[in-house]
């Protein structure tokens, strides 16, 4: 058998909202996308609003699965990855699609066509392989068409090179810069867009660096207390508060995680509130004032701000195991959710006679009012 996830029956977990939570839901499922062969995790995913396509990372196997959400089923299987694609980009001016790929290097592909258009190699590609660096997470600004990426070093030896902000202009297709960052893991990005500052999560440091993108500079360096395991970060730049996603143990099963609210010009932890494990994606809807937070461990938790430093659980919404991947489309008025494929084992074992499999999907919810 090919190599899967493999999920104990304690870890399904029943979904018991918290008793400061509204009966109501926040979504509702109304679609589930099979997508029968894929195995591994999921990563970063983009949609294609105008045209109803999902990009879809399937880190392990190393394609991006596009996913045409009208007819809710793969219409193509793009290939030719030299690592693990992390962070997708769909650019609606030109119909295309831009990932970073796990050999230090930034992918362009046709929407049309999916065939390679550009490959734009990051500042470690030349670099030996004890020493190379692997891009992970990102964000855009179709400002300035400037594309950036925490560039990782966290599997390097001690001695290895800093973590680093990579800086592409996917414009002219061309590496424009390079930050280096204390730390090994700039694992989640966040862009102001009330000022020309980038914030960025360490995983490895529990610290929150703040970047100056004019000057290219690191301006401050927070600690992110209760939240030892950053990995996501999302921003309200009317309010000043930064939600920063945070693991409480390197595992992807752990609970509670942690929703770290912070002064987003002082650094001040406001509030650190339990949650959901393994997080891996915390996003910002500033007309609904939510945030939705997705763990691995089975469940996406959704809350509503009551001012800035007061939030409230809105309820949870069911997903799946090691469902780390999500992506929130507002215009659309869906939460997409990616669930790879996994093994339960129910007990008593052994696993020939108990084992179900479950198949990668996409788990689709209709965002309620």
């Amino acid at each position: 058998m090919k190599s899967c996830l493999v999920v104990l029956c304690a870890f399904c977990i029943v979904a018991t909202a918290p008793t400061h939570a509204q009966t109501n839901q926040p979504m509702k499922l109304v679609q589930t996308i099979e997508l029968p062969n894929v195995e591994g995790y999921f990563d970063h995913m983009a949609v294609d609003v105008k045209g109803q396509r999902l990009f879809l990372p399937g880190e392990n196997q190393r394609t991006i699965e596009v996913i045409d959400l009208r007819a809710g089923k793969v219409i193509h299987t793009i290939t030719g990855f030299g690592g693990d694609p992390r962070k997708t980009i769909y650019l609606p001016e030109t119909n295309q699609i831009w990932v970073d790929d796990g050999d230090s290097t930034v992918k362009a592909f046709s929407g049309d066509t999916y065939e390679l258009v550009k490959t734009v190699p990051l500042s470690g590609y030349d670099k030996d392989k004890d020493s190379k660096k692997v891009p992970d997470n990102g964000v855009y600004d179709p400002a300035t068409h400037l594309f950036y990426l925490g560039d990782r070093s966290d599997s390097t030896p001690n001695a290895g090179p800093k973590g680093s902000i990579e800086i592409v202009d996917l414009k002219s297709g061309t590496l424009v810069g390079s930050i280096d960052v204390d730390g090994k893991n700039p694992a989640g990005l966040v862009l102001d867009p009330s000022s020309p500052k980038l914030y960025v999560v360490m995983g490895d440091t529990s610290q929150v660096v703040a970047i100056d993108l004019q000057k290219r500079a690191v301006i401050a360096t927070w600690p992110i207390t209760g939240g030892p395991e950053p990995h996501a970060v999302a921003i309200d730049a009317p309010n000043r508060r930064l939600f920063i996603g945070s693991r409480v143990k390197r595992s992807h099963i752990y609970k509670p995680g942690k929703l770290v609210v912070m002064n987003a010009d002082t650094g001040k932890v406001i509030d650190a509130i339990d949650t959901e494990g393994g997080v891996d994606e915390v996003e910002w809807e500033p007309h609904t004032r939510r945030i939705y937070y997705t763990g691995t461990t089975g469940f996406v938790e959704v809350f509503k701000q009551i001012d800035a430093d007061h939030y409230q659980s809105l309820g949870k919404a069911a997903t799946g195991a090691i469902a780390k991947t999500s992506l929130l489309c507002p215009e659309l008025n869906r939460f997409y959710s990616a669930v790879p494929k996994h093994v339960i084992l129910t007990p008593p074992v052994p696993q020939s006679k108990e084992a179900t499999i479950e198949d990668a999907h996409v788990m689709v919810y209709e965002v309620l009012p």
